[in-house]
């Protein structure tokens, strides 16, 4: 379904939207930075379905996720790595063999091979994803680009080989051999047991299937045909994995290969390859029923009418940004189905490459990757989903990346849920559809949450306060356990719930309000007494900030936890605040003094004994370091939006807001683009380093796109450059 878009704008503002709707910002990498900076430079394409294609711009792939096509049987879960790697080689007739690809094998130490990558020119990406090889002695070049067909599992390859005048009177051959796997995306397989492809051959294609799951291939060129060679290809390694201390070796099987003839006296030839999972259980197989450059077309025109509704108002410098981020933003929202197969409603992939769709992700995004967008039916959509899933009161935190099945460890995705529904709301003041959609299930977590529900999540009947879990549970957004370690047990009546719950009881209360001025009343006495008993409880005079959580002890008594963390800005920067001026501002000073770094808000003061400011090492280790000094980059939005609330939107405030963003938004200008480690081009890393020094600085870690890291930056710039969208 395609956006809901805001209303047109006047013509001045028509033309910023005019600016940001042109071509898809363009980055490119030259060849020449060298090997081990384009394999740490990774891309993202994805389809709609929670499917995507993924890799380096070297396209030596260094994660299990690497593939040019992972499908979704059960969108946006299920997923599967179907299409592995192609394998391109040209024979040149008096020359011989000319490599385009490499891969990193595992023989004792790892070995790059072939040596494709010495030929490597140029890597670009926006809607597709384009190479550009050349062996100038040879006399030929290679190009080739990847595009995702939106809507369904299935990727479009085109290659173009050109000879030079060099190899004028040769004979060229270019060979294209698919590699394939056919598995669980989060699993390694070896040919020991995972010898059971079954192959179909025809004389351009072939169908290659295992488990229940059916990969077809298909080339249509003037002169190509399918060759049948089943092979395995042993031990391929994946530096990223090994890094995280993971499994990291893994065999590919290939069915054979693609022979494209360059006859002699032609300057060049084309070929399209389309791939796609026909899976017997899902809806979304089959293959595509358009052109790639039908496709891209169509992606050109979606991205450039996402861009349009989101700089419409805006200021004009930030119209490029904000396109680039509304393109950002595209990429996570996706389809969910039912357990029929049947489409059910909009939600949002938490990250690539590993994350589902996670419902406190979702509705800490929604507000900047829909509401901003102005896609108001998709974010409906997207909410009324999950509120069909509650129980108890409890919005799931996750869908099994397997089973599709929910889980409800949280306590935050609720009232994150009712912040984003009551922001829906208040931006389209469409009271029907909240009432028939959202009402009851907004009012449902507030009873709920009141009485008490699973995982000690309950109101403290004295304080009025929320209490949740143990110090075995992670139910907070620092929820990072491993090996049945639990590395930041947030447990008791954590700061950032309690600004969350009083936000909510406000909204709520303004929501309800036109119908209901009892109920409205009763939420506004409740969030008067937590106002009372919250300043009371977590203001720290003497640091001028506010205690992280108030931990229960064995006599049933509230110890105030003072480690100064991050998560006290929410209760300076959500539109209902309950701390006056003097206490925000010095909340605001602390978190930039102790915790702010270029490219995110670190999760601990670096004082603090417990502080970590390298994420490194084992998964161990990482996510021991997760939340204990890690930056973040979705929290410079929280922040910001606390200067530009703290600062009544003025001039200063918006001066100050914008310069927290500054060196993230200076990533997504592709006029500065340069490889760089863990990252996507055009998207947001998840974390960063915590330290930042110059002969050590910032490096990205986590998932290379994140979804709320985009979604805070575009909504907080949307809101400095557009003030009056935030003052609700």
């Amino acid at each position: 379904m395609p956006p809901t878009m805001t209303p047109a704008a006047p013509a001045g503002r028509a033309r910023i939207a005019d600016a940001a709707a042109g071509p898809a910002a363009k980055f490119a990498f030259s060849g020449t930075a060298g090997l081990a900076a384009l394999r740490g430079q990774e891309w993202v394409l994805s389809n709609g379905l929670g499917g995507f294609a993924m890799g380096t711009a070297a396209g030596v792939p260094t994660r299990r996720y690497h593939a040019l096509l992972t499908a979704s049987r059960r969108p946006p879960v299920a997923r599967v790595s179907a299409l592995n790697a192609l394998v391109e080689r040209a024979e040149v007739e008096g020359f011989g063999a000319v490599e385009f690809s490499s891969f990193e094998f595992n023989a004792g130490t790892p070995v790059v091979h072939p040596d494709g990558c010495s030929r490597l020119m140029t890597f670009e990406c926006d809607e597709s994803c384009r190479w550009r090889w050349a062996d100038e002695r040879a006399g030929i070049e290679l190009s080739r680009e990847l595009v995702m067909f939106r809507g369904v599992n299935a990727v479009g390859v085109r290659y173009t080989l050109r000879r030079s005048a060099i190899s004028r009177g040769r004979a060229v051959r270019l060979t294209v051999r698919p590699l394939v796997s056919l598995r669980d995306f989060h699993s390694l397989i070896r040919r020991a047991w995972a010898d059971s492809f079954l192959i179909r051959a025809g004389a351009s294609g072939v169908e290659v299937a295992r488990e229940g799951v059916r990969l077809s291939i298909e080339l249509a060129a003037g002169a190509a045909r399918f060759a049948e060679d089943a092979q395995w290809w042993y031990d391929f390694s994946y530096a990223q994995d090994a890094d995280r201390g993971q499994d990291c070796v893994e065999d590919l099987f290939s069915p054979g290969a693609f022979e494209i003839e360059l006859a002699l006296g032609v300057g060049e030839a084309h070929a399209d390859l389309v791939a796609w999972v026909d899976d017997p259980d899902s809806g979304h197989g089959g293959r595509p029923h358009h052109s790639i450059d039908e496709e891209l077309a169509e992606q050109r025109r979606r991205g450039a009418s996402l861009a349009a509704a989101v700089a419409a108002g805006c200021e004009p410098g930030d119209a490029g940004t904000l396109g680039v981020l509304a393109r950002a933003a595209d990429a996570f929202i996706v389809a969910r189905t039912d357990a029929a197969g049947a489409r059910s409603g909009v939600s949002t992939i938490a990250g690539y490459p590993w994350f589902s769709d996670w419902g406190r992700d979702a509705f800490v995004s929604l507000p900047g990757l829909l509401l901003s967008a102005g896609r108001h039916e998709e974010a409906l959509r997207q909410l009324a989903a999950f509120a069909r899933a509650r129980r108890r009161g409890i919005i799931p935190n996750v869908f099994d990346d397997r089973t599709g099945e929910p889980e409800y460890n949280t306590v935050d995705a609720s009232l994150w849920f009712v912040h984003a529904a009551c922001a829906w709301l208040a931006m389209t003041d469409d009271c029907t559809a909240f009432d028939r959609e959202l009402r009851d299930a907004c009012a449902d977590v507030v009873k709920w949450y009141k009485q008490g529900t699973d995982h000690n999540i309950a109101m403290d009947p004295i304080d009025r306060l929320i209490a949740a879990g143990t110090s075995a549970t992670q139910l907070t957004w620092m929820d990072a356990r491993r090996d049945g370690v639990t590395f930041t047990p947030r447990f008791g009546k954590a700061v950032e719930i309690n600004a969350l719950w009083y936000n909510a009881l406000r909204s709520l209360a303004a929501a309800v309000a036109p119908d209901d001025a009892a109920e409205a009343a009763n939420l506004n006495d409740l969030a008067d007494a937590v106002r009372k008993s919250f300043v009371a409880a977590f203001w720290n005079e003497r640091a001028g900030a506010l205690h992280d959580c108030l931990v229960p002890d064995d006599n049933g008594k509230w110890t105030p936890d003072p480690t100064i963390r991050p998560n006290q800005i929410f209760a300076a920067g959500l539109p209902h605040c309950m701390l006056d001026a003097r206490r925000r501002r010095a909340i605001i000073d602390t978190v930039k003094a102790r915790l702010l770094t270029p490219m995110g808000v670190r999760t601990l003061d670096p004082a603090d004994p417990r502080y970590r400011g390298r994420y490194r090492g084992t998964l161990f280790d990482r996510d021991a370091a997760y939340h204990q000094g890690t930056a973040w980059p979705w929290l410079l939005g929280p922040l910001a939006e606390a200067v530009l609330r703290d600062g009544e939107f003025g001039a200063a405030a918006r001066r100050e807001a914008r310069q927290i963003l500054g060196p993230v938004l200076r990533t997504l200008d592709p006029v500065d683009a340069q490889p760089r480690e863990g990252t996507c081009p055009g998207q947001i890393a998840e974390v960063y380093d915590g330290d930042d020094v110059p002969d050590a600085p910032q490096r990205a870690g986590g998932c290379p796109a994140q979804a709320w890291s985009v979604a805070e930056t575009l909504r907080v710039l949307a809101m400095i450059s557009r003030p009056s969208s935030g003052r609700s």
